[in-house]
């Protein structure tokens, strides 16, 4: 482990304080309330110095430093990256925990001052430069920090090669808790990579002792401990089953990019309140560092203190707008020296991506592509605010021309066999299902039991030793894991979705838009379930067959269309097996441009609805419990799918129409 020579003010926050002599002592805590005290305490202070001089105040001091850094030795913690599987792969962590010396006196970094064009103070500013420096300065590193590129990356591979990993500890004893004393970690990182992507990153976690001084804590182990998370973070207790450790060294698994401190290899939401939402990603494979530990003062005096550096107020990188603005160092930080309020805001858990299949999983691996391309968005207006709007204003014009293309007039869905144009479906499917929600609803429940089963069919397939190993193997590939994903459980959700289009497609056929119209639909499509289980296994097979196949995908894509209305087959027509799929084929032949428009309009409805929903439900709520979100996905899912189920009927009865030659639905108003 690395030690320091350096030189400090005295700060009576601090159990200790660092002397110019670069010794350490024990800092007085009891202030005189009186005459009588001040002059006792003087007294006292002096018979205590004119022992000190004939006993020597060197082994006291040594000793007192000796078991800081004993202390901050034993508790340092082990960083868990994510590997790299290549050279500037952004899935992987290409930084690791370092000291700022990378920076310091390196020529290719400069020391700005903000102003018009932010001229340069000097190029390789050293520690010195840096001392006691206020808000108004910047270092600005090689390369644009809002277009990485490999750029950051292969200067920090140069700067770091002959460099120990690093990690700088600081001990603080809060004036107004003097049984308490907090061990501060902090970690530099030379870039960051994630939604806010700025030049230089600071993180850290804390150790929480119930002790009145160094040999106290020394002597014990921490209560709990704290890793940062952004603008926030999570706690656990010394003892908790979540937190991992080597010993008394905690694993710290950083979030590949953001660096953000968590307690295991997962995928979890990330949340800030000026870097908005994201994924954090900690899963493996990883590597483990143990760095050494360089104890930090409270603070330095003089600029010639190798850690002079600690008393800079500026921006550790390049200046930019709102989130992508370089941070500011440890000592500039609240908690530098007031480290409980930070603890009391800490959250007990994180919410953490499932790993198997399932809807919410589907949900927010969504959520992390729109935030990724939000973030993108976000830059690229930061960097072209005139691109960002062209671009915004070619979107909406392009969706606007789709929307425009059909016709959206209001039209009955009675009777069914009825030409409609797609937006005409869509608006009376809403209408219908308006009409009669709860019972809709009610309908919908079928789902439920589905979305169970599939999360336990993804379940019991881990517990399968080949299956589970399989799947394990499969984490770090997106193909394979995706293959595993649809084998374990999309089946089931798809079969789903077939069931409930049978059973609504049974409901409005029988005319009785009631309780007991219900109960005969399910009755009905109960009987029918052989039927309908039997076509779906054929649709499924022959269409994922196809598409694995990769050639075959443009004739997956062309069967996944032409059976889309068996299950409306099966409930209108009461058809077997293959003959649902024969009479599918021939509804959709001939119309199958028209049938793919219209099914990926209505599934595009569903998603948008469902996704929306769930993500405005991230947003509002981003300490969710995993298992209420996984809830509230399903009674999404529950709420929508009949109203899809209805426009795919009503495309069926288009199909029929079309068959027969029938004119397209005008316009007509209904009361």
């Amino acid at each position: 482990m690395r030690r320091v020579e350096r030189k400090s003010k005295l700060q009576l926050t601090s159990p200790f304080q660092h002397q110019a002599d670069g010794s350490f002592s024990v800092a007085n805590k009891s202030r005189p309330r009186d005459a009588r005290r001040v002059a006792s305490g003087f007294l006292a202070a002096l018979i205590l110095s004119v022992a000190l001089l004939h006993l020597g105040a060197g082994p006291a001091q040594a000793q007192s430093e000796d078991s800081a850094q004993q202390l901050v030795e034993r508790f340092a913690p082990i960083i868990v990256v994510k590997q790299q599987s290549e050279d500037c792969d952004s899935d992987g962590e290409p930084y690791g925990p370092s000291a700022v010396d990378i920076v310091l006196n390196n020529p290719e970094v400069a020391l700005r001052q903000v102003g018009r064009d932010d001229p340069i103070v000097t190029w390789a500013p050293s520690a010195a430069d840096l001392f006691d420096l206020g808000e108004g300065f910047f270092l600005d590193f090689p390369g644009s920090s809002l277009s990485p590129e490999c750029i950051y990356e292969r200067d920090f591979n140069k700067y770091a090669a002959d460099e120990p990993a690093t990690v700088y500890a600081h001990i603080v004893q809060p004036s107004d808790a003097p049984g308490k004393l907090v061990v501060q970690y902090w970690t530099y990182w030379y870039y960051n990579d994630w939604n806010n992507k700025h030049e230089s990153d600071w993180e850290g976690i804390s150790l929480l002792f119930d002790a009145s001084s160094i040999d106290e804590a020394l002597a014990s182990t921490p209560i709990e401990i704290g890793y940062s998370q952004h603008e926030g973070g999570e706690r656990a207790t010394w003892d908790s089953n979540k937190l991992e450790r080597d010993g008394d060294h905690p694993l710290v698994y950083s979030s590949a990019g953001s660096h953000a401190s968590y307690f295991g290899a997962a995928v979890f939401l990330g949340r800030g309140a000026s870097e908005g939402f994201g994924c954090d990603d900690t899963s493996g494979p990883s590597d483990s560092i143990s760095p050494e530990v360089v104890l930090l003062p409270d603070a330095v005096d003089h600029p010639d203190d190798p850690l002079a550096w600690l008393s800079f107020e500026g921006r550790w990188g390049e200046r930019q707008r709102g989130p992508f603005n370089g941070p500011t160092g440890p000592a500039s930080k609240d908690r530098w020296l007031d480290p409980l309020p930070w603890f009391e805001e800490l959250r007990p858990s994180s919410v953490m991506v499932p790993s198997v299949d399932s809807d919410e999983a589907t949900v927010v691996g969504a959520f992390c592509s729109v935030v990724a391309a939000g973030s993108s968005a976000l830059v690229t207006f930061s960097v072209s605010p005139t691109a960002a709007m062209i671009a915004f204003l070619a979107t909406f014009f392009l969706l606007k021309f789709i929307a425009s293309r059909t016709d959206w007039s209001r039209v009955p869905s009675e009777p069914l066999h009825r030409r409609r144009r797609v937006g005409q479906i869509i608006r009376a499917s809403a209408t219908t299902y308006l009409g009669s929600p709860l019972l809709f609803i009610t309908l919908g429940l079928l789902y439920l039991p589905a979305a169970a089963f599939a999360a336990a069919t993804a379940v019991i397939a881990r517990l399968v030793p080949i299956a589970g190993s399989f799947i394990d193997l499969a984490q770090p590939s997106g193909g394979t894991n995706l293959l595993m994903a649809a084998v374990a459980g999309s089946a089931v959700n798809l079969a789903a979705f077939v069931g409930v289009s049978a059973l609504v497609a049974e409901f409005l056929r029988g005319g009785d838009h009631t309780r007991n119209g219900i109960q005969a639909a399910a009755l009905i499509t109960w009987a029918s379930r052989r039927t309908l289980v039997r076509a779906f296994v054929r649709t499924y097979v022959t269409v994922v067959i196809l598409l694995v196949s990769i050639i075959g995908i443009p004739w997956g894509i062309r069967q996944l269309v032409q059976f889309q209305l068996v299950p409306q087959v099966i409930a209108n027509e009461k058809t077997d097996a293959p003959g649902s799929l024969k009479r599918s084929s021939e509804l959709v032949h001939g119309r199958w441009f028209h049938t793919a428009i219209a099914t990926a309009a209505i599934n595009g409805m569903l998603f948008i609805t469902v996704m929306g929903l769930s993500l405005l439900l991230l947003v509002g709520a981003a300490s969710i419990p995993l298992w209420a979100f996984s809830a509230l996905v399903s009674l999404l899912y529950i709420i929508v799918a009949p109203l899809a189920a209805i426009a795919m009927n009503l495309v069926y009865g288009n199909a029929v129409a079309a068959t027969q030659d029938a004119p397209f639905a005008e316009l007509v108003s209904i009361d």
